[in-house]
């Protein structure tokens, strides 16, 4: 399994970190994890096709984490002689999939030519990977995923402050990629702090934790500082265009 890092940023523009997205390559499985702005341009810089990915899972509809999408079908509507003969799968909360549904609505009037499979279920096999989320506290209809295959686990969290129901789900995984939005000076409702992205990876028994959803006023030496109060294991700051094996 491989985990790419296409944004590693927030809503705020910044020059070095985009907004979320990841890629997720594992069996025969391409999966995008978010969907912001610009992260159909960065898969093609990692050199993934986005002709190629089979599902998108969509941890909410915010706009940081949802507005490639509409491009995507765009994209595979109209690439010149491409025409898509797999279905794409879209995974998302009710709330979140309505939505998707809207948007494409009111900028794509005619059908796409090829199935889009809208999945609201937490827990499912998808083409020898299992994908499954738990509801998250940020907004609406928020999900963190956990994508496993065989004996390996990613856990993505999107934004989501620290609860129970987080940790019991992150448990075990051998990568955690969390929302570590500020230190804990700077704690905002809804994400979680790099101390309590650390206090996730240790009470869930994480292998490794790769903090994202990086603002540009982000203190990384802080940060690291405050994961290690309680996480004893790699402990890693994410980059666009960074890739893990698993």
């Amino acid at each position: 399994m491989r985990v790419i890092v296409l944004g590693s940023g927030t809503c705020v523009p910044d020059p070095v970190r985009g907004s979320p997205g990841y890629l997720v390559e594992a069996d025969e499985c391409l999966l995008l994890v978010d969907a912001g702005p610009g992260v159909l341009r960065q898969a093609v810089k990692a050199g993934y096709s986005y002709k190629e990915i089979d599902a998108v899972l969509l941890t909410h509809h915010h706009p940081d984490h949802a507005s490639d999408f509409v491009p995507l079908i765009h994209s595979l509507m109209a690439t010149p002689g491409f025409k898509r003969g797999k279905p794409l799968f879209v995974f998302g909360s009710g709330h979140t999939t309505g939505l998707l549904k809207k948007n494409l609505e009111l900028f794509i009037a005619k059908k796409p030519g090829f199935e889009i499979v809208y999945r609201t279920e937490q827990r499912t096999l998808l083409c020898g990977v299992e994908v499954s989320s738990v509801e998250t506290n940020h907004a609406d209809g928020s999900r963190a995923y956990r994508i496993t295959e065989g004996e390996r686990s990613v856990v993505i969290t999107g934004d989501a402050d620290l609860d129970d129901a987080l940790v019991r789900f992150a448990s075990g995984a051998d990568l955690i990629v969390a929302d570590s939005s500020t230190t804990s000076e700077g704690k905002m409702k809804g994400h979680m702090s790099s101390r309590e992205a650390g206090r996730l990876a240790a009470k869930g028994g994480a292998g490794r934790l790769l903090l994202s959803h990086i603002y540009p006023f982000f203190d990384e030496k802080r940060a690291v500082s405050e994961v290690r109060e309680s996480f004893g294991g790699e402990v890693l700051i994410a980059y666009d265009l960074m890739s893990l094996e698993l």
